[in-house]
């Protein structure tokens, strides 16, 4: 199967595999196409994915869940699940890792946050729970989020008894070795369901050079040494010993620009370039309508987009580079990819063109597996 037509189809295996009553250890875990989305989307082609995480969920030190009218969504759930997709409540993000471990330094605040979040995953009817704890980092720090991990999958497994479908939970984990170190490889394996490594921001506006923030391998032009996307998975599974079905690799559908005169050039000091703003769309719009150009990097399999002035330059992933990074997640037998965020790419006429053309690799890969 390859066409868009025969995605609802291909979800429809996939949630009936995952709602099999027992299935062993030795079996085939189902490959996933995740997407995370931000709050109220406008749509969604639910026809890409077989997975769907909703976020943020915050709360405060003590444990108190934060208003927020976007989520959860018990409507965007029900049409998701209509598609047979399932949808992940997703927890912290970016910027909230101080409220982790302020509300799991104190038990009565942790309880609170735990019965709270099990209540939204109920109220929504959502699938399971996608944790971004970004990053604990400390010995202290760990404790307390792996004994948060436990609590939420005794709760989810005790929704699956109740309900007799099955919860999933999942974490969002840096991309950095030595952020990584500080994730247990036996009891990730042992408690989630899957990790989503999120390859990329691997540069930005605090880099000293103009290098792509997710590279699919390591460019010899980068100060430093390589760094890639393809490294951080490589180094998890032959150096920490994760495997491969536990991995999902994350594709981002935005890009990050810098005030340089070409790639991997020294960034001008103090300068904040005019850049297109947003995600795909914008950069595509900014070469097909404002002269910009796109330059393929061989190396590192990724186009660059360069400024008609020749004095800025910006790291991006379009379909090619996303078929290719597609192609390579299926190759390494990895879990799946994922994707941040799936607003970022859809163009005028409501296609989503990145998640399109990774779509239809990943459905290739699956076939082969």
């Amino acid at each position: 199967m390859s066409s868009i037509g025969g995605y609802r189809w291909f979800n429809a295996l996939v949630l009936a595999a995952l709602t099999a009553a027992t299935v062993s250890a030795s079996d085939p875990k189902p490959r996933v196409f995740v997407g995370y989305l931000m709050g109220r989307p406008k749509s969604v082609d639910h026809r890409l994915y077989t997975h769907l995480c909703h976020a943020f969920v915050t709360a405060d030190g003590d444990g108190r869940i934060r208003p927020n009218r976007a989520v959860p969504d018990a409507k965007l759930v029900r049409e998701a699940h209509a598609s047979g997709v399932r949808v992940l409540i997703s927890l912290g993000g970016w910027g909230w890792d101080r409220q982790f471990a302020e509300l799991t330094s104190d038990r009565a605040a942790e309880d609170r946050y735990v019965q709270s979040v099990l209540a939204l995953v109920d109220s929504g009817d959502y699938d399971g729970i996608d944790l971004d704890w970004e990053y604990p980092d400390n010995a202290k720090e760990v404790e307390g989020f792996e004994r948060l991990s436990r609590r939420l999958r005794d709760g989810l497994t005790e929704r699956s008894k109740r309900i007799g479908r099955p919860m999933e939970l999942t974490m969002a984990v840096s991309a950095n070795p030595p952020t990584l170190a500080w994730l247990r490889k036996d009891f990730m394996v042992e408690t989630f369901d899957w990790i989503n490594v999120m390859t990329y921001d691997m540069s930005g506006e605090w880099s000293k050079f103009a290098e792509h923030h997710s590279p699919l391998h390591g460019s010899t032009k980068r100060a430093g040494g390589p760094r890639s996307s393809s490294g951080v998975i490589e180094h998890l599974i032959a150096e920490r010993g994760f495997p491969a079905d536990f991995l999902a690799l994350g594709i981002p559908l935005y890009g990050r620009g810098f005030a340089a005169d070409s790639p991997y050039a020294e960034v001008r000091k103090g300068e904040k370039p005019k850049l297109p703003r947003g995600g795909y769309a914008s950069v595509s719009r900014a070469i097909e309508k404002d002269r910009w150009v796109r330059r393929w990097d061989d190396e590192t399999k990724n186009p660059w987009a360069i400024a008609p002035e020749g004095d800025r330059v910006i790291g991006y992933d379009d379909a090619e580079s996303v078929g290719l990074k597609t192609d390579w997640a299926m190759g390494k037998n990895l879990r799946g990819v994922f994707f941040w965020e799936v607003d970022h790419d859809r163009m005028p006429d409501g296609t989503n063109p990145l998640q399109r053309a990774a779509r239809e690799r990943w459905e290739a890969g699956s076939k082969k597996k």
